[in-house]
């Protein structure tokens, strides 16, 4: 666990965000040298993301996409393209999204079967939540459904209370 300057609530080792107050959790650390840590320049957005076609920034080119999930320690890593899912198998109708977060302890942390959904756009990677039960967060906002909102390197999302970080290459 690691305390929030902001407003001191505890959060999960690996979390950017505090999901109280919204605070970015590695503001003012450093790494032991006195250099700025790796993940302070890349987290400084807005607290709110603006829909696709609405950014101001330019479109983010990247090849492939890394899913890091904190909680397990495993990295997954996609090209982009083609649509990806992010949810759990289900055997019994034949869904195995291209991210399964089953082994993550998906299903504890209230990930839907079908939670999200990462596409290409002119404007680069977008996730889109698929009407999930427990929502689909992106740097501490919740998503509304079905509605495409682009992904930054060092983006943290949450599908139900799973945290997720992704890395764009």
């Amino acid at each position: 666990m690691i305390k929030c300057k902001g407003c001191s609530s505890d959060q999960l080792a690996g979390t950017l965000y505090c999901d109280e107050c919204g605070a970015f959790l590695l503001e003012d650390m450093y790494a032991p040298d006195g250099s700025e840590h790796p993940f302070t320049q890349i987290s400084k957005t807005s607290a709110k993301p603006v829909l696709i076609g609405q950014d101001v920034a330019p479109a983010v080119k990247a090849d492939h996409i890394t899913f890091v999930i904190p909680n397990s320690g495993r990295r997954i890593t996609l090209s982009l393209g083609e649509q990806i899912r992010v949810g759990r198998a289900d055997p019994t109708v034949s869904l195995y999204p291209e991210v399964d977060l089953t082994a993550d302890g998906g299903a504890e942390f209230g990930v839907s079967r079908l939670h999200a959904a990462i596409n290409t756009s002119l404007e680069g990677p977008v996730i889109v939540d698929m009407n999930s039960t427990n929502g689909t967060v992106l740097n501490n906002y919740m998503l509304p459904s079905e509605l495409p909102y682009p992904l930054h390197n060092g983006d943290e999302l949450r599908f139900g209370e799973l945290l997720v970080h992704v890395f764009l290459e």
